[in-house]
């Protein structure tokens, strides 16, 4: 397969689908809860779960990259919808798409509009987890990419204080026995940043959050800054919202990708 070809929308698509597996790091810095914050602690998770979030996200995006000596960006349109629903174009400077991606979260269809070609497979595939460690699911990216958590199964494991004690680090273990760190700041209500331990205890994935800022017509906050580091890149990677076009729900087609009768088709594994 000519992966060569895709060399600069691999660097894209890293960065969007948070590409990093196997890091080991350090655990942050914490400090343990007086008997007066933990009521505070437990309060502001309970809130943070119960808020209301939106279904859809339709955005433009900069993705930039500092990996291995290589330095770059490029622009995208994003398009993400629950449960596990996205499109991602990678365009150029005159805004013709030239690297295109879309799932269901069942299926996927990956067009390198350069060369005519197509891959089509399932998102449980050998191939797709070439791209997406198999840590993250499909209905992992949404909450990943808003700030926002998966409700769903939790276990609880601990609560502390950040070092700088500006917010709250909530540990537990999810019914796939990952381990999430997640940090919630105080006084912006909003996570700054989010941890994940596969089962083996490496770290998976590290994201941190900046520059909230909501839309007037929806209410709704986004973190319109994105970091991403991991020993699996060898460098940063950054993910900028742009312009956010809107929150509300995206017609079907909008995730599903029609061959044109030109282009070269393979199934992959």
């Amino acid at each position: 397969m000519p992966l060569a070809s895709l060399r600069v929308f691999v660097l894209a698509w890293l960065a969007f689908l948070l590409m990093l597996s196997g890091c080991a790091t350090k655990l942050p810095k914490t400090t343990p809860l007086h008997s007066d914050q933990q009521q505070e602690a437990e309060d502001l998770l309970s809130s943070f779960l119960q808020r209301q979030q939106p279904v859809a996200l339709d955005a433009d995006i900069r993705i930039g990259w500092d990996v291995l000596g290589s330095k770059g960006a490029i622009d995208a349109i994003l398009q993400l919808q629950r449960p596990a629903f996205l499109r991602f174009s990678a365009t150029d400077p005159l805004g013709r798409a030239l690297f295109i991606a879309v799932s269901d979260g069942v299926t996927f269809t990956m067009v390198d509009s350069r060369i005519g070609r197509i891959y089509q497979g399932k998102t449980d595939s050998k191939f797709w987890h070439t791209h997406v460690p198999e840590a993250l699911v499909a209905e992992d990216f949404f909450f990943f990419l808003s700030g926002s958590l998966l409700q769903g199964d939790k276990q609880l494991v601990s609560t502390a204080q950040n070092a700088e004690q500006t917010g709250y680090w909530y540990v537990w273990k999810d019914g796939r026995a990952m381990v999430h760190h997640v940090l919630l700041e105080r006084q912006s209500r909003e996570m700054i940043q989010h941890l994940l331990f596969d089962p083996q205890g490496d770290l998976a994935l590290e994201v941190t959050y900046s520059a909230y800022s909501g839309v007037r017509e929806t209410g709704y906050n986004w973190p319109r800054r994105l970091q991403i580091t991991g020993k699996a890149i060898t460098g940063t990677l950054t993910v900028q919202i742009e312009k956010i076009h809107s929150h509300q729900q995206l017609a079907a087609a909008a995730f599903h990708l029609t061959p044109p009768p030109h282009y070269t088709v393979e199934q992959v594994p």
